[in-house]
């Protein structure tokens, strides 16, 4: 087929040069030859080969005139016309196979049209989805540029829904799953359509639906603001102010950097229009209506059609149409979700809204340990109530309470903070009263150290921990302070019946 084209288009510039040369009667017959070896060629398909994602060629032939085309092609009915041109429904002679001929006035169209003109050919020719329109060959003339695409025999989308006034919501939810589908199909090969709306959007019978709901089948043309970018990253981002006001995302109104975003908004839109017949965001004013769609309130009630819409679908709607482009739904989150899946409930792949999920996890799963843990140290073993009641005693006796935070240290600590609770003990802990000038030594072994228990931040009513003042040491009836063991020289009728021997001092050493 390569090999085809290429002696194809030798010929035609070798008919050029002989037009120069004013042989024009052979190249009348040579095309006509070529004509007829291209009508052999696709008489077993009804279509040329495409060259693109899927390895397709799509012809692009130079002409003298547009005589030639109406060799191969049977000019039908018009369709339709433009500000640069004009539609015709043709038929291919050799295969009886119906297409939509699109003419364009170069002249008309001037610079910057024949620029979006070739920017629309270029990412058809790589494009091949079945919800999109397909380009089957181009034809072009000093004057004109001939485009012969698909046929699509509805018209546009929105003199279909302009006739039904509105759709039912399992009509809608096909046409949302197939547009999705183009729109992430075009995404993953950073196309950016950038102008989808109603009028965009083609509509044919489908031949032999599966489902007789799906009696339509959608299409997605002019591409012509449409932009490819090279990857994902700031640097790929645009930000051109171009499309329909009605349709247009907030971050374009903004003057913002955006990205393929902008195609899901406008596809909210869409899908809102589809089941009520009027857009989200309407005034007669410009500037008013803008404002709208960067406030981006949706009104479920301005119509009593949405009575009869599910929970579902309005969902996914407001997934569509969230302001900020960093957490609004993308083509691939609409076609898992679960409106157009039909499953009972489905996972979000937004990387934001996960983190926020998790955060809220992870912060529930830190209360509920927080609350354990308060609930382990609140149970304290204590000494016993006579005890308990002679350290409350002591207490009011020195003013030693303490309402600092956990982290302040104590003495006998060893430079450690405390983090434990405590409310309603006294900060001695379970340290005995004093008597006369010396500490009153119990029968038991006293404590290493002077240990005392760990004590938390006093909390107030309202839950607000107080920061806790400097503790002083406790001191007793004599003023001598309460330290890390009893220091007091022991009785010795009570303690040590035997001096120790000593040497200092003593004569019988010297």
């Amino acid at each position: 087929m390569e090999d085809s084209n290429f002696i194809f288009g030798m010929h035609v510039y070798l008919m050029e040069l002989h037009i120069l040369s004013g042989e024009r009667s052979r190249l009348s017959f040579a095309v006509k030859d070529e004509i007829s070896t291209r009508k052999r060629m696709t008489s077993t398909t009804g279509q040329l080969q495409r060259k693109g994602s899927a390895d397709k060629t799509i012809p692009h032939t130079r002409l003298e005139d547009e005589t030639m085309i109406w060799e191969m092609y049977e000019n039908v009915r018009k369709l339709g016309q433009g500000s640069f041109g004009k539609v015709y429904q043709v038929r291919h002679k050799s295969t009886n196979v119906m297409w939509a001929m699109k003419f364009v006035n170069k002249d008309k169209a001037g610079g910057s049209g024949i620029k979006l003109l070739e920017r629309e050919v270029a990412i058809l020719k790589r494009v091949s989805h079945p919800n999109i329109i397909q380009l089957n060959e181009v034809f072009e003339t000093s004057k004109r540029m001939c485009l012969v695409m698909e046929l699509c025999t509805e018209g546009e989308l929105a003199d279909t829904l302009k006739e039904r006034k509105f759709f039912v919501e399992s009509q809608v939810r096909l046409i949302t799953k197939e547009l999705a589908s183009a729109i992430a199909y075009l995404h993953k090969n950073d196309i950016v359509h950038r102008d989808l709306k109603l009028e965009n959007i083609l509509v044919s019978k489908s031949a032999s639906p599966s489902n007789p709901e799906d009696s339509l089948q959608i299409k997605v043309t002019d591409f012509g603001l449409s932009i490819t970018k090279s990857g994902v990253g700031h640097d790929n981002m645009m930000q051109d102010f171009c499309g329909t006001p009605n349709y247009m995302a907030p971050e374009i109104i903004d003057n913002k950097m955006y990205s393929q975003q902008c195609d899901v908004w406008a596809l909210g839109v869409i899908v809102y229009t589809l089941f009520c017949g009027v857009p989200p965001f309407r005034s007669k004013d410009e500037e008013n209506l803008y404002e709208l769609i960067k406030k981006g309130d949706l009104d479920f009630t301005s119509s009593d059609v949405w009575e009869e819409v599910s929970d579902e679908a309005k969902d996914c709607i407001r997934g569509m149409l969230i302001v900020d482009p960093a957490h609004r739904f993308t083509a691939g989150e609409i076609l898992s979700h679960h409106w157009i899946t039909g499953d009972s409930e489905s996972k979000s792949t937004n990387v934001l809204k996960l983190m926020r999920e998790w955060k809220d996890d992870i912060k529930q799963e830190r209360d509920v340990a927080d609350n354990d843990n308060s609930a382990i140290n609140g149970v304290i073993s204590g000494p016993s109530e006579e005890g308990h009641n002679e350290a409350n005693n002591n207490e009011a006796d020195h003013s030693t309470e303490r309402t600092g935070s956990g982290g302040t240290k104590k003495p006998g600590s060893e430079g450690k903070s405390s983090n434990r609770g405590s409310v309603g003990r006294s900060s001695t802990g379970s340290i005995p009263k004093t008597t006369g000038n010396s500490l009153k030594i119990p029968s038991t072994t006293p404590r290493a150290n002077n240990t005392r228990s760990p004590m938390q931040s006093k909390v107030t009513s309202s839950g607000a921990s107080q920061p806790r003042a400097t503790p002083q040491p406790l001191r007793n009836t004599a003023g001598t302070p309460m330290g890390l063991r009893a220091t007091a020289t022991p009785t010795p009728n009570k303690l040590n019946t035997q001096s120790r021997p000593t040497t200092k001092g003593n004569p019988s050493k010297k």
